[in-house]
């Protein structure tokens, strides 16, 4: 193992169901066992995940992913292992168990920058709402005032657009201090509901991982 890994060594967390990362800073080698592909994601110090490239039968290949892990999402059916590079966690009490909490985030992850959600459905992100029928959890979240979001961006600007995935466009943008943030900003004609966004941004809230960023808070204001 490189001197670029922590001394306490790291450790892989195994994600389960997932669309796997965008490929563009990626590794491919078809021959690999699933082992060798963890050997070889460890003795490169920008390597953050792998998984099998071919995942028919027991599975074979490698895919390795360099760097941030953009658009990755959970999925209903059909979805992929993920093995996602983490910090070793000390033991507590001599058990000798690692307890890791991770979440998977349905954006793009930007190095340095705080995500910002705005959701186009509801009119605040406290207040408890009803779908068929059954009474939800408070969000919890800090609210953001759209036009604040707006601004930000320069009006949601295409040149401002860093990219896109299934529920809509991720554009980079300043606030008014001078904080850079990424904002997601959901198509309106998204099949994402209001409990799936609820439950994806409180996984988001729990995040702790060095390669996903913090999300800062959502918007939730009339139709946009």
């Amino acid at each position: 193992m490189l001197n670029c890994r922590k001394s306490d060594g790291d450790e892989f967390v195994k994600l389960g169901g997932l669309k796997l990362p965008e490929t563009t800073n990626s590794w491919v080698n078809t021959s690999m066992s699933l082992n060798e592909c963890r050997a070889k994601c460890l003795s490169n110090c920008s390597c953050t995940a792998y998984t099998n490239f071919d995942i028919r039968g027991q599975g074979s290949g490698c895919i390795i992913w360099f760097g941030d892990l953009f658009d990755i999402r959970q999925l209903s059916s059909d979805g992929q292992d993920l093995f996602i590079i983490m910090p070793a966690s000390k033991p507590r009490n001599g058990d000798g168990k690692v307890v890791a909490v991770i979440a998977v985030a349905t954006v793009g992850v930007i190095s340095g920058m705080v995500l910002v959600y705005c959701l186009c459905t509801r009119t605040s992100s406290k207040e408890s709402y009803r779908d068929n029928g059954q009474k939800k959890e408070d969000l919890e979240l800090p609210l953001f005032d759209f036009a604040m979001i707006a601004n930000a961006t320069n009006n949601f600007a295409a040149n401002n657009k860093l990219g896109q995935g299934g529920f809509g466009h991720v554009y980079k943008g300043t606030l008014v201090d001078g904080q850079e943030i990424a904002v997601k900003r959901l198509s309106r004609c998204s099949s994402q509901g209001l409990n799936e966004f609820k439950n994806k941004v409180i996984l988001i809230v729990k995040l702790q991982h060095r390669n996903l960023v913090k999300l800062l808070g959502c918007c939730i204001q009339s139709k946009e």
